[in-house]
């Protein structure tokens, strides 16, 4: 009878292991399309607003944006005297292959009211290169007491607003407001303040920390695979 029992109990211990090494497989799967499907809401997320920049585009179409910006780019650069490099490299971003074609700059001391660092670039993400974004971040080291003392900043003065407009191609913009909420981050010091904009479709966000600047303007990720009417 003992005999004829062991198998028994044999075979439901393997159906019962092959079940629980089945759900920690689709557990893990789950899990996995879940991370994927957070990160791609977090990327959409980021994206706020309606605009021209909003819509969408063929790689080709965003390739001239991004030739043309880059000039304007160039430009600001030599205007100011300030040294910078170009690249094109290829890099791996959460094991997906990123192809980066880039302008950047570099002024690790730099003095109050002044720009330490700028990068400008036109990522295609995938290696079938389907997605795409350009992207804009600068670190700009703040005088905070001068901002306190004369209860005054102004961002179009600063080189910020000439690499933004290089950007947008919009040098009429009016930055009153920005200019308020910065002045009301540091004399309130609020270390963590963050300004969030949309400049047509363009996804702005400024954060003071201490007496550092930083500034990053962002497009939505293109699908280039997305056919236009």
């Amino acid at each position: 009878m003992l005999k004829k029992i062991l198998p028994i109990i044999v075979s439901v211990t393997l159906a019962v292991s092959i079940a629980g090494c089945s759900n920690s497989v689709k557990d893990a799967a789950d899990k996995s399309t879940d991370n994927k499907a957070q990160t791609e809401n977090k990327q959409e997320e980021a994206f706020i607003g309606e605009g021209e920049w909003a819509k969408d585009y063929t790689r080709d179409e965003v390739s001239q944006f991004h030739s043309e910006i880059l000039v304007r780019m160039e430009e600001q650069a030599l205007f100011y005297g300030l040294d910078y490099n170009k690249e094109e490299k290829v890099t791996e971003e959460n094991g997906e292959t990123v192809n980066d074609n880039h302008i950047y700059l570099d002024n690790l001391n730099p003095e109050p009211n002044r720009l330490e660092s700028m990068y400008y670039g036109f990522k295609i993400f995938g290696e079938d290169l389907s997605r795409g974004s350009l992207n804009l971040k600068m670190g700009f080291k703040l005088d905070l007491d001068q901002i306190k003392a004369e209860d005054k900043f102004d961002f179009k003065e600063t080189s910020m607003a000439a690499f933004s407009e290089a950007m947008t191609n919009n040098s009429e913009r009016d930055y009153s407001e920005i200019n308020n909420q910065i002045i009301d981050i540091v004399k309130n010091k609020n270390t963590n303040g963050t300004i969030e904009s949309n400049l047509d479709g363009l996804v702005e966000i400024i954060t003071i920390k201490d007496d550092y600047l930083l500034y990053k303007l962002d497009s939505k990720v293109y699908d280039f695979s997305i056919k236009k009417n």
